[in-house]
C-alpha cells in the first residue's frame, strides 16, 4: 500500500474514533465546562459579544469560541455542534504531526515511514482521541502551535538567505508562523508557554547555529513582530484585569511554593510527569482512565529511547526543537496541581509520538551492532511493529472510550449521565402513553428535575441533552429541603439516583402514591393525580408579580412553605426566612434557591404553574416569622433589593400558630 493510501487510512481511522457516539455514548452526558462554553457561544450569536477574553466560567480565551459559535450557528444547540470542532481539530493534529515529521527529517530516506508512524500513533492513542471528543478549547492549541511549527521549519530550512531587498518567498512563512503561534496563545492557557519555547529555541539557534541564524535573522524578526502583534492584546488585557483568571489562582500552588523558595512540589511534579509516558498518567477520571500512562510498556520503552537519543543529539537543531517543545509543553502541568495533567500538557501532542518514531530513524545504525540484520529485514520488522502498535492502540482506545472510561470513577457524576438518561427518556416518551398504576395515561411534557446546580448549569445542560424543544422542565436542589411539583398530569419528577430527596418529601411522595421507575442512572416519580395543596395556614401574597405565597404548615420542628410561580423570573431569586422571638429579635435565618452569580451563569429554571414546597428547620422559641424574596445580584455592593408584594411590602410577617 502506498504512503498516500496509508495516511488516508490513518486519517479516516482518527476521524472515526473521534466522531462515533460523540453526542451521547461517550462522553456519557455533558459536563459543566461544555455548558459554560455554550452559554458564551450563545452570547456571541445572540448579542454579538465578541471579546479577546471572557471572564465567564473562570476565564476563557476568546478565539475558540468564535469557531465553536460558528458550529452552533450551523448545527444548532446540541452536543454535536459543541464537539465537532474538537473532532476536526484532532484530525488536523494528526495531519500536522505527519507534515511536521516529514519537514524535520527532510532528505532522509525513512522520513515518510517516521511520519506515518507518528501520525498513526497520534490517531489512536487515548489522550488525543479523548480531547478530540469533548467540546473544550484545549485541543485547538496543538493545531495552531503545530501550524506555527510547520511554517517555522519550512522557513528555517529554506536554502536561500533573507536579504534586505524585496521580501523573499520564505518571509511569508516566518510571518505565518508568528501569526499562528499568536493564535495558539489566544486559544488556551497552556499556550502561554509558546513564547517561552520560541525564546529558548531562538537563543539556542543563535548560540549553536550562528551561521544559519545570520542568514535568517530578518525572517526571525518578522516572526517575532507577527507573534507579538497577535498575542500582545491578550497579555495586555490580563495585565490590566488581574482578577480575570479565577482558575489560575486555584491551581498554581506549586508555582507559589517555588516563589517562596520551596522547590519540592515542582520536583515531585517533574517525577510524575516523567513517569506519565510509561508508568502512571493523569490521575483524574474526568480526563483519563485514571492513572493509565500515555503509552503501554513497549511503546513507552521506544519513547524513552527516542527521548534519550534526542538528548544525545541535542546539538542537531531538529532534536533541540523536539526537546524544547516537549519541555515547555509540560511546564503548565509542572507548576500546577494534579500533575501529570493531560489537559495542561496538551501542546505536547504536536511532538509526543515523534519520539517513539525516532526508533525508525535510529534503526539503520543497528546494522553496526547486528551485522547480519539487513536493511530490508529491519524495514519489514519495523513496519510490522508499528502496524501492531496501531492495531493494538486502536482496540484499546476504542474499549477505553466506549466502555472503561464512561463508567469509571466520578465520570458519570461529572458528565451528568443521569441527566442524559433523563433526556433520552423524555425524548422517547414525552407525549406518549405510559403505564402508571396499571392505567394507561398520557405522559405530559412537563417535569421537575432534581440536581446539584439548578440555578446555573442544570437547565442549560438539559437544553443541550434534549433533542426536542417541547419539554418544559423545572429544576431544584433536593438537598436543601426543596421539592417542585410541575403543572400537568401525571405530576412527573426525576432525580439522579445518587441524589436523594429530603426524607420528609420522600415520605410525602409515598403518601401521594408516586410510582417510581429506574431510568438508567436516574429515578422517575409519577403521581397520577396532582396532590392537593392545602396549607394549614393559607396566605395570598404575590412577590414581584412572579412568586405567590400560598401559605404554610407547622410540622413538628419544621416550617413548610408553599409557593407558586406566576411568571418566570428574569433574574435570580432568593428566599429568606427570619425566625423571630417575642421581642422581634432574630433567632435564626434560612435562605434557599438562587445565589449570587459572579460567573454570569444564571439560567431560568422554573416554569409558570410550578408549585414550590420548601421545608425549613424551626428554631425553638420562634414567635413570629418574616419571609420574602430578593435578587441576589443586587447584594454586591448592596443593599439587597427585595421583591415587593402587591401592597408594596418587602416581606410578609406572621405568627407561630
Amino acid at each position: 500500500m502506498n504512503h498516500r493510501r496509508l495516511i488516508l487510512l490513518i486519517l479516516l481511522t482518527a476521524f472515526a474514533l473521534r466522531v462515533i457516539g460523540i453526542s451521547g455514548a461517550s462522553p456519557p452526558g455533558v459536563e459543566h465546562d461544555e455548558v459554560a462554553n455554550w452559554l458564551i457561544d450563545r452570547a456571541i450569536l445572540d448579542e454579538g459579544s465578541l471579546s479577546i477574553y471572557y471572564t465567564r466560567a473562570y476565564g476563557h480565551e476568546g478565539l475558540f469560541h468564535v469557531i465553536q459559535a460558528a458550529s452552533v450557528a450551523l448545527l444548532g444547540d446540541n452536543l454535536l455542534a459543541l464537539r465537532l470542532p474538537a473532532a476536526f481539530a484532532g484530525l488536523l493534529g494528526v495531519a500536522i504531526t505527519y507534515a511536521l515529521t516529514k519537514l524535520l527529517f527532510a532528505g532522509e530516506r525513512r522520513r515518510t515511514h517516521m511520519a506515518l508512524a507518528a501520525a498513526g500513533l497520534l490517531a489512536v492513542l487515548f489522550w488525543p482521541v479523548f480531547y478530540g471528543r469533548i467540546g473544550l478549547r484545549a485541543i485547538w492549541l496543538p493545531v495552531f502551535s503545530g501550524l506555527s511549527a510547520i511554517f517555522w521549519q519550512q522557513a528555517w530550512s529554506g536554502k536561500r538567505p533573507l536579504t534586505p531587498s524585496l521580501p523573499h518567498s520564505l518571509t511569508p512563512s516566518f510571518i505565518i508562523a508568528g501569526i499562528t503561534a499568536g493564535l495558539g496563545v489566544n486559544t488556551y492557557m497552556a499556550g502561554r508557554a509558546l513564547p517561552i519555547f520560541y525564546v529558548l529555541f531562538i537563543l539556542y539557534l543563535a548560540l549553536f547555529h550562528w551561521a544559519r541564524f545570520k542568514q535568517k535573522w530578518r525572517g526571525v524578526l518578522f516572526f517575532a513582530i507577527a507573534f507579538g502583534i497577535v498575542s500582545t492584546p491578550l497579555f495586555v488585557y490580563l495585565q490590566t484585569n488581574p482578577g480575570a483568571e479565577f482558575r489560575v489562582a486555584e491551581v498554581a500552588a506549586p508555582l507559589e511554593a517555588l516563589q517562596d523558595g520551596d522547590v519540592q512540589p515542582i520536583l515531585e511534579n517533574a517525577v510524575k510527569i516523567a513517569g506519565a509516558f510509561g508508568f502512571a498518567g493523569d490521575p483524574l477520571w474526568r480526563q483519563n482512565v485514571a492513572g493509565q500512562p500515555i503509552f503501554g510498556p513497549l511503546l513507552a520503552i521506544l519513547f524513552y529511547v527516542g527521548l534519550f537519543y534526542a538528548l544525545w543529539r541535542w546539538r542537531d537543531a531538529r532534536f533541540a526543537f523536539l526537546l524544547l517543545w516537549l519541555g515547555t509543553a509540560v511546564t503548565p502541568s509542572l507548576v500546577t496541581i494534579d500533575a501529570p495533567s493531560s489537559i495542561r500538557m496538551i501542546n505536547a501532542l504536536v511532538v509526543i509520538t515523534i519520539f517513539p518514531a525516532l526508533f525508525i530513524h535510529i534503526s539503520p545504525k543497528l546494522s553496526t551492532v547486528f551485522p547480519n540484520l539487513s536493511t530490508k529485514t529491519a524495514k519489514l520488522a519495523l513496519t510490522i511493529l508499528f502496524s501492531m502498535f496501531f492495531l493494538f492502540y486502536l482496540g484499546r482506545t476504542a474499549r477505553d472510550i466506549f466502555v472503561t472510561w464512561p463508567n469509571g470513577g466520578d465520570v458519570p457524576f461529572v458528565w451528568q449521565t443521569a441527566f442524559r438518561d433523563t433526556a433520552v427518556f423524555l425524548d422517547e416518551n414525552c407525549g406518549k402513553g405510559t403505564q402508571i398504576n396499571a392505567d394507561e395515561r398520557r405522559f405530559g411534557c412537563t417535569a421537575a428535575l432534581a440536581g446539584w446546580s439548578p440555578d446555573t448549569m442544570d437547565a442549560p445542560s438539559m437544553a443541550l441533552l434534549l433533542r426536542r424543544d417541547d419539554v418544559a422542565l423545572s429544576h431544584f436542589n433536593p438537598q436543601a429541603g426543596s421539592l417542585i411539583l410541575p403543572a400537568g398530569q401525571p405530576v412527573t419528577l426525576f432525580r439522579p439516583t445518587d441524589l436523594p430527596f429530603d426524607p420528609y418529601w420522600e415520605a410525602q411522595l409515598t403518601q401521594w402514591k408516586a410510582v417510581t421507575t429506574t431510568v438508567g442512572l436516574a429515578t422517575q416519580y409519577a403521581i397520577r393525580n396532582t396532590p392537593p395543596i392545602q396549607p394549614q395556614f393559607p396566605q395570598n401574597s404575590l412577590f414581584g408579580n412572579e412568586i405567590r405565597f400560598l401559605g404554610y404548615d407547622m410540622v413538628e420542628d419544621s416550617l413548610i412553605t408553599y409557593w407558586q410561580i406566576e411568571s418566570v423570573p428574569a433574574n435570580g431569586r432568593r428566599l429568606f426566612v427570619h425566625f423571630l422571638d417575642a421581642d422581634g429579635n432574630m433567632l435564626a435565618e434560612d435562605y434557599h434557591f438562587d445565589t449570587e452569580d459572579p460567573q454570569g451563569l444564571w439560567f431560568p429554571h422554573w416554569q409558570p404553574g410550578d408549585t414550590i414546597l420548601q421545608r425549613h428547620p424551626l428554631p425553638v422559641g420562634t414567635q413570629a416569622i418574616r419571609l420574602g424574596w430578593f435578587d441576589p445580584a443586587t447584594c454586591t455592593p448592596g443593599p439587597c433589593q427585595n421583591l415587593t408584594t402587591e401592597t408594596g411590602e418587602q416581606y410578609s410577617v406572621f405568627g407561630n400558630q
